[in-house]
């Protein structure tokens, strides 16, 4: 099994017609209802477009420019631990990251390096998938005679702080390519991010 290295034009238009058509369009102000629009005229320029990218291993600039604004949660609106941030970003660039996002999926998963207990991030699989599996475990465990303790960790600062190093050293042990690994690292690398409240946004 090797990853897939190209844009097919059929591809991309599969993806630009799945996006939602409820989203916030990033900085770009390009939003998902008109790309769905134009799937068909713009699958082939945006497939030669990601294609350029992923042969030079440069993302372009435009692509790594982020808008943060706060999603409210629950509670008091004034306070404003009650509020999330969510990261908007290109959306050409979130259908290229999406198209490589599976290829790298289907590729780990076949050379058996994702576990099989992974759900998050998993097509087919959830929190819900998740639950069902560990109640089953803990029934089965329950009728055998045998007790159940139970660790609940929070991870939520760990996806926060992941070495980008750490990160491109592994995907290389794991057979990962050196055209996507440097596609990945200039997805990573000089990031620009502004923050936006109520329609004004910092430098």
């Amino acid at each position: 099994m090797v990853l897939i290295t190209d844009f097919s034009t059929e591809s991309v238009l599969k993806k630009l017609q799945q996006l939602p058509k409820d989203k916030a369009s990033g900085p770009d102000g390009l939003h998902q209802m008109l790309l769905r629009m134009c799937a068909v005229a713009i699958a082939e320029p945006l497939a030669l477009i990601f294609q350029r990218s992923f042969e030079t291993g440069l993302v372009p600039l435009d692509w790594r420019v982020a808008d943060i604004v706060p999603i409210f949660k629950k509670r008091a609106k004034d306070d404003p631990t009650n509020y999330r941030p969510v990261s908007l970003t290109s959306l050409p660039c979130k259908v290229m990251e999406s198209l490589k996002k599976d290829s790298l999926n289907e590729f780990l998963e076949i050379k058996g390096t994702i576990s099989g207990y992974q759900h998050g991030f998993m097509e087919g699989r959830s929190c819900l998938t998740n639950l069902l599996e560990s109640l089953e475990s803990w029934t089965q465990a329950l009728g055998n005679g045998y007790g159940i303790d139970v660790l609940y960790l929070d991870y939520r600062k760990a996806f926060d702080s992941v070495p980008h190093k750490r990160l491109l050293e592994k995907l290389k042990i794991y057979g990962v390519h050196s055209k996507l690994l440097r596609w990945i690292q200039s997805f990573l690398e000089a990031r620009l991010m502004t923050v936006g409240i109520r329609g004004s946004f910092s430098d």
